[in-house]
């Protein structure tokens, strides 16, 4: 009964070594992988989310604002003209 015991506590201690041994080579291994795909993602130059929210803010003001300026640009200037129109008259 003894032997057996022993034998069960042994088998016992060697499934908790692998147990732990197993989840410090999973910890390894997702921090090898995540160091590549980092290494990766900087290569290819990718923006950072943060960088992109704030050049889409801008762009969206600048399309606004060339909104604006290309409906300035087809209201007639009429105004001038008659001005002109005026002076004409007047020096006949």
């Amino acid at each position: 009964m003894v032997n057996k015991s022993k034998i069960l506590s042994d088998l016992s201690k060697i499934a908790v070594d692998a147990m732990s041994t197993f989840s410090g080579l999973k910890k390894e291994i997702e921090t090898l992988v995540s160091l590549r795909v980092n290494k990766i993602i900087n290569k290819m130059n990718l923006v950072k989310r943060d960088e992109f929210d704030v050049l889409k803010k801008i762009v969206q003001k600048m399309i606004i604002e060339n909104e604006k300026l290309k409906k300035m640009q087809k209201k007639p200037i009429i105004k001038k003209k008659k001005a002109v129109n005026k002076k004409k008259k007047a020096k006949n």
